[in-house]
């Protein structure tokens, strides 16, 4: 009877046919240092986030390993660059704010559009992260289409649900989210609820009931411009 052999003609089992004893050193080996990767990891983005959360952007990769109790090479082989390490942080946020739209539309036609609104400021408001950082991380443009298709949903079942007045359109919402979320990030420190407030005095101007005509919405071909330049300002 032929035996099986494997690379290089090495018999990866002893005569009675059970692996090796080394071999399975080797394997246990293997697992325990994907586990400790997988926590250092874990390590690094949690102190990262605490990091941001109280300096923003002027942050030390330093000050990060130290937080995470691990070194700064460990860091600098898994995230290459301080961007990486902030793109690592701020697209799962992203990916948040895409789970806050999903759940307001399982919301009743009249609320959705509202508790996306205010989920998604309220969520901002925790996480502490710049908008901007959201905005340009790696893969964020994909998630943001999928907030926007989300967004038109809510549009347009509020105002089938009469809670939303016609005129209102997409770029309206997109505004109100960067008033708010420049709100919050400019008085975190002094005042971090203001915005529950003023979020109150917008909301109710989206609603039906006497007021007067919009002036123009900004024409489509016009938006990627005025989003863009908006993001620009920001850096």
């Amino acid at each position: 009877m032929s035996v099986r052999r494997g690379r290089g003609g090495f018999d990866p089992k002893g005569p009675d046919g059970t692996r090796s004893r080394r071999a399975d050193r080797r394997g246990d080996l293997s697992a325990e240092l994907r586990q400790d990767a997988a926590r250092n990891r874990d390590r690094v983005l949690a102190a990262a986030r605490q990091v941001f959360d109280e300096q923003g952007t002027a942050f030390s990769v330093e000050e990060v390993a130290c937080r995470a109790e691990v070194g700064v090479g460990t860091i600098y082989r898994r995230f290459p660059t301080k961007g990486d390490l902030i793109d690592a942080v701020a697209l799962p946020l992203y990916q948040q704010t895409l789970e806050i739209a999903h759940r307001s539309l399982d919301a009743p036609a009249a609320d959705g559009l509202e508790q996306f609104v205010r989920d998604t400021t309220a969520f901002h408001a925790a996480h502490g992260l710049p908008s901007r950082l959201l905005w340009g991380a790696a893969g964020a443009a994909r998630v943001r289409q999928e907030i926007a298709a989300a967004m038109e949903v809510l549009i347009q079942r509020a105002k089938d649900a009469g809670a939303l007045r016609e005129d209102v359109v997409y770029q309206d919402l997109v505004v109100l989210l960067w008033t708010m979320t420049d709100l919050v990030e400019a008085t975190r420190r002094t005042a971090p609820r203001i915005w529950e407030r003023h979020l109150d005095l917008v909301l109710d101007g989206l609603r039906p009931g006497p007021s007067r005509p919009l002036p123009g919405a900004v024409p489509a071909a016009k938006w990627d411009r005025v989003v863009a330049e908006r993001h620009e300002r920001a850096r």
